[in-house]
């Protein structure tokens, strides 16, 4: 099998592609004509699967799904979709992007995780009848893993439970991403082209993203420096991740924060 992989996929992906012992194929982040050509270079492999993130957990922008379905089609490849930093937010339920753009059917494996949306652990895999019990009998880590406490199950239903009701909680997650991003970009902060609750502010180099996420973590803002191996050498960046009870007022002075600090260091 020729595996085509987002350059940018999530390391547990990267992983995952490794231990496959599958043909690696990487394609530049989001760059569909580099896909094509890909595919046409390998279009005589018997089994193809493009692998993507739905939403980048470094970069908070999302795949392109529509392009990414149209190419599976025309070369005849599967596709599989990681929703991790999608579930729960998109769809109409919170059952991820794909869903939200009505993508679903022509998705061959959906995956992802119940420890970011849904605030729990475990993970969860979805296909046909004939994918899954292929899995079941076949996925080595699947089968020598201890199955998840009986507590952590429930803890997964309810959680659930929540996300397929509460929308409110999925409009206001939006909404303070949507203001949060706009508060950065306004002030003259790099925030990529997302507009996700990941939300990056890329400072460059390593140790100003140090010196940045300990200034904003004695203002009490906690907010992770991300380095490279995570992310490309020279886009070291500070990493936030927003919830649904952040309140306007937190927000606006989190960003007054930001702001000052990014001119005490030279950021701005």
């Amino acid at each position: 099998m020729s595996l085509f992989s987002d350059r940018l996929n999530h390391a547990s992906i990267v992983d995952g592609v490794v231990l496959s012992r599958a043909e690696h194929v990487r394609y530049r982040h989001n760059d569909m004509e580099h896909l094509r050509t890909l595919l046409k270079k390998y279009r005589d492999r018997r089994r193809k699967l493009i692998v993507t993130d739905a939403v980048f957990s470094m970069d908070g922008d999302k795949a392109h799904l529509r392009e990414l379905v149209a190419l599976k089609q025309e070369f005849g490849a599967m596709l599989m979709v990681d929703e991790a930093h999608s579930g729960g937010i998109y769809g109409r339920c919170g059952e991820g992007l794909s869903y939200d753009l009505g993508l679903q059917d022509q998705v061959d494996i959906h995956m992802g995780t119940f420890s970011k949306s849904f605030g729990v652990y475990g993970a969860y895999i979805c296909g046909s009848r004939t994918l899954i019990r292929w899995l079941v009998n076949h996925a080595r880590p699947l089968i020598y893993s201890t199955a998840l406490p009986p507590s952590i199950v429930t803890g997964i239903s309810k959680a659930l439970e929540l996300v397929i009701s509460d929308h409110w909680r999925r409009e206001r997650l939006l909404e303070v991403s949507r203001l949060f991003r706009s508060l950065l970009s306004d002030s003259g902060f790099i925030t990529g082209d997302g507009d996700s609750p990941i939300v990056p502010l890329i400072v460059g180099d390593n140790e100003t993203a140090m010196r940045f996420s300990l200034a904003l973590e004695e203002q009490g803002i906690a907010a992770v420096a991300i380095r490279p191996p995570s992310v490309p050498d020279g886009t070291a960046r500070i990493r936030f991740s927003l919830s649904a009870v952040h309140s306007d007022k937190e927000l606006i002075d989190a960003a007054y924060y930001i702001r000052t600090i990014g001119h005490q260091i030279g950021v701005l």
